[in-house]
């Protein structure tokens, strides 16, 4: 198993947290002390919750949280932490985050915005919109090319069977992952992370037989998206999703900046206990985007509520399908749901949204018509967005006391 396998969560953890819940009756460290809080003070709750994340040992360096009910009725961000540690910046709820894979869901509403104007259709072969010289043999899957067979649609759902650049490994080598740890100041182009699944690693099964997580396919989906519009991914982000919506605080790193200047930068990341911020900025990760927690929110419940596509599109994103228990897959969204019984001890009820390799998490309760961003800031924390959405759902459950 990769030990960098961050944008999945590990069945082994769930269970670990079901069996703490009923066994022992514990509730989350940060939430231990709710007995001496009024009933009226859920900030308070929330500002413990978030707290009790960063700290010593295997604590994040920094946490920020959003939580808003849908209805409008509630909208909190809270922070705790250093941002940057260079400096000793203070984290704040305003600090902008890499929000690492949760990208994915932006990019798959822009294909999505295509997909209603006609400008594409999810069964189009990707080689109607990307050259030759880019696809050609990326995936020969025992003596088999089916390169040109590939569609927009396997791409979005991670059908395509095409190898993960970012964690796979080439026989005998290393992951792009470990060498940007060895080499963090290595520039790569836009197409270089393509070229090295398509040229040194084997994919994993026939398009449309099976799912597997794999960045290559959303960088795929980029290069279609600019051949489609003309014009740089950035840009496009920019016309189809941040100023519609008033993203004044998201951009794309190392190509854009925000529409209105922060005066701080991105939160520090770590892996392990190394800082790998500049890694996280390094061209190799292409688009990348960084937001602050509350305009993630934002972005989620306007696509929820069908401001940015109808929500019959919105309704074939959720065509779920297996990924990796307890995680289904759609067109560039992740669904979170237990089975009953763990759903109902654990506090945790179905999710819609995206998780990051960075802790960072967007996600949207229909059962609590509740929406819940931010990030831990550490890689390999899978499970901790988990625990402190569980925290925060327990808060705002039918019965509890705020």
């Amino acid at each position: 198993m990769i030990v960098y396998q961050t944008k999945r969560i590990i069945i082994v953890l769930i269970v670990a947290l079901v069996a703490v819940t009923v066994v022992c009756g514990l509730l989350l460290v940060s939430c231990s002390n709710r007995s001496n809080l009024s009933p009226d003070a859920p900030n308070a709750k929330l500002e413990q919750l978030v707290s009790g994340q960063v700290g010593s040992g295997d604590s994040a360096g920094n946490c920020v949280l959003a939580v808003a009910k849908g209805d409008g009725s509630y909208f909190w961000v809270g922070a705790a932490g250093i941002a940057n540690q260079k400096d000793q910046v203070p984290m704040t709820k305003d600090t902008p985050i890499y929000i690492a894979s949760i990208l994915k869901l932006y990019t798959a509403t822009v294909i999505m915005q295509l997909y209603e104007k006609g400008a594409l259709s999810l069964d189009d072969p990707i080689s109607r919109y990307l050259p030759e010289g880019l696809i050609k043999g990326i995936h020969v899957y025992k003596g088999k090319d089916y390169s040109q067979e590939i569609t927009i649609r396997q791409l979005l759902s991670h059908t395509s069977g095409i190898a993960d650049y970012y964690t796979k490994k080439p026989k005998g080598g290393k992951s792009i992952f470990e060498t940007l740890l060895e080499e963090p100041e290595r520039i790569w182009t836009d197409n270089e992370t393509i070229e090295w699944a398509r040229d040194k690693l084997k994919p994993n099964f026939p398009p449309g037989t099976d799912a597997s997580y794999s960045d290559t396919n959303f960088d795929l989906l980029g290069k279609i998206i600019e051949s489609i519009t003309g014009q740089p991914l950035h840009i496009v982000y920019e016309d189809f999703i941040f100023r519609p919506l008033g993203l004044t605080h998201t951009w794309v790193i190392e190509r854009s900046t925000p529409q209105i200047p922060i005066p701080t930068s991105p939160a520090d990341v770590f892996y392990k206990d190394r800082n790998i911020t500049n890694i996280r900025s390094n061209s190799a990760y292409w688009p990348y985007i960084v937001s602050t927690s509350e305009e993630m929110v934002l972005f989620l419940k306007a696509l929820n509520e069908g401001k940015i596509i109808s929500k019959d599109t919105l309704q074939l994103m959720h065509n779920w399908h297996k990924l990796e228990f307890p995680i289904q897959y759609g067109y560039g969204t992740m669904y979170f749901k237990l089975p009953p019984l763990m759903s109902k001890m654990s506090g945790l009820t179905p999710l819609w949204g995206h998780s990051g390799s960075t802790g960072s998490f967007l996600y949207y309760s229909e059962d609590l018509d509740l929406y819940m961003a931010g990030s831990i800031d550490k890689v390999g924390s899978d499970i901790k967005p988990f625990m402190l959405m569980r925290g925060v759902m327990k808060l705002f459950a039918p019965g509890s006391t705020k």
